[in-house]
């Protein structure tokens, strides 16, 4: 292997990015050029109607949003422009807060669509153990930075970055760059890498501790967070599971695992319960899928403060079962929604959100006809609550609602325009149903992180997302031809 192919940069992937110049990330003819947005000038956006998800605000059929230093400054029913402001005719726009996609191995964004035919053990054997393991620093932070960009053209301006593929604090380092290169708001978790046969345990663990805790110090209170994430019993013997756990709490960061679900050969029953008696059920814990804890289970959860992440496409085609978001919600639990394998599914939140709405009333529906019972009158399962669950429910899930989540005075400026005056969105008559039942990526016209704007005029701000895409394509093939050898 040569220089350039260790670095993840092999000859095609530079002769693609050198092409793709003059590339445009969307199609179509480019709008007349914006007016540029200085450091520091207020924006107002005026006349949107705003779905802020913040009962104290409530909706605004037609209302203004003030940002200034990156956050919300005033909402209200008419704003005068401040000085210097730039304003932004957001008729015919809904406004809302930007979603926060809870779990998502963005890492694999280099491996699109290599699972579309994929099982649960062919997803394994072939993106973990031939991909995931092969990606070097420079593989993780492109692909986390092309991921990023795919979130936010989709309204995601929060991920949680559940990455495998931190297999050292290089390649940890490199998904921070590549989550800072995006822009977007993300919570990077880092795992305890897989010990080499042979190999030191206590020597590489304690390197990847000592890493993420001066992690933890520098990103604090920034864009991008750190949290750790583990394989976690339903997938390891119980005792050394444990011991992980219980090594990384010390940090007093937040640990992500996956539990509860069907396929999973080492699930262990009555895990929460179990887990509480060790001290680790707690408000710095996340579950992912979850889906087959009994109502006993969630309940406690949601007593000691457990988040918990529903990926309901990925889940339902894989066999983990049911999604446990509302059975988990109904208990009190902090709930989220995520995307899981971009080696999958794509397309940001609100596909999953479709596909949740539909399994549960598909559900309910189910059980009022064997009870001899008519189908609900009205569906119990609204729109409204489905965007709750991507917008501030999501934030809740990843202990961020002070920061995002809802359109609030105070909080950071993370929102989404779209638009109600194309072929899927007018005429508009219910916005939450319009957003979450008809707008795609191709509707979010405008998306800030932080006050700044990712997305304008329907279109990436980045003006390397081109090279970004290319030589992501490049790097995807020769990865894929070496994966087959």
């Amino acid at each position: 292997m040569n220089q350039m192919e260790a670095s993840g940069l092999g000859r095609r992937a530079l002769f693609a990015a050198a092409a793709a110049g003059s590339a445009l990330v969307a199609t179509g003819p480019r709008p007349a050029a914006a007016q540029p947005h200085a450091v520091g000038q207020p924006i107002l956006l005026r006349g949107a109607h705003i779905l802020s998800m913040d009962p104290a605000i409530g909706d605004l059929p037609r209302g203004d949003i003030l940002v200034q230093d990156g956050e919300i400054r005033a909402i209200a029913a008419s704003i005068p422009p401040p000085d210097g402001a730039l304003v932004i005719e957001a008729a015919g726009r809904i406004a809302l807060p930007g979603m926060v996609n809870g779990h998502i191995h963005l890492a694999q964004t280099m491996q699109r669509g290599r699972s579309t035919e994929h099982s649960f053990g062919g997803y394994f054997q072939t993106i973990v153990l031939r991909h995931s393991n092969r990606m070097t620093p420079a593989d993780v932070q492109l692909a986390d930075h092309a991921g990023g960009l795919e979130q936010i053209a989709a309204g995601v301006t929060t991920v949680m970055d559940w990455s495998r593929e931190t297999m050292s604090p290089d390649h940890a380092d490199a998904a921070l760059a590549g989550l800072d290169a995006a822009g977007i708001r993300a919570v990077l978790a880092y795992t305890a890498p897989p010990i080499p046969q042979g190999g030191d345990a206590p020597a590489i663990h304690g390197r990847m501790i000592a890493h993420a805790r001066s992690l933890l110090a520098a990103r604090a209170n920034g864009l991008v967070r750190i949290w750790t994430c583990l394989q976690g019993p339903d997938f390891t013997p119980l005792a050394p599971a444990l011991a992980d756990m219980k090594r990384l709490a010390e940090l007093g960061v937040p640990i992500a695992i996956h539990t509860g679900a069907a396929i999973y050969p080492n699930r262990k029953p009555g895990l929460l319960a179990l887990l509480d008696a060790q001290g680790l059920l707690n408000e710095r814990l996340q579950i992912v899928h979850a889906n087959l804890h009994g109502a006993e289970e969630y309940r406690l959860a949601a007593e000691r403060g457990v988040m918990l992440c529903s990926t309901p496409e990925v889940e339902m085609r894989m066999g983990h079962g049911h999604p446990a978001m509302f059975q988990a919600a109904a208990a009190g639990m902090k709930v989220s929604v995520g995307t899981d394998i971009p080696s999958m599914v794509g397309g940001g939140l609100l596909p999953q959100l479709r596909v949740a709405m539909a399994a549960e009333l598909h559900r309910i529906n189910q059980v009022a006809l064997a009870a001899g019972q008519g189908v609900p009158a009205t569906p119990p399962v609204t729109a409204r609550q489905m965007l709750e669950f991507a917008t501030i429910g999501g934030a809740r899930g990843l202990g961020l609602d002070r920061v995002t989540g809802s359109l609030t005075p105070g909080k950071r400026a993370d929102l989404l325009l779209v638009r109600t005056d194309q072929p899927l969105t007018a005429p508009l008559s219910d916005p939450a149903g319009l957003v979450l039942l008809q707008a795609g990526a191709g509707e979010i016209e405008t998306v800030l992180v932080d006050g700044r704007f990712r997305k304008r005029d329907g279109r990436l701000v980045d003006p390397g997302a081109p090279a970004v895409f290319a030589r992501l394509q490049a790097r995807a093939e020769e990865m894929a031809a070496a994966a087959a050898r």
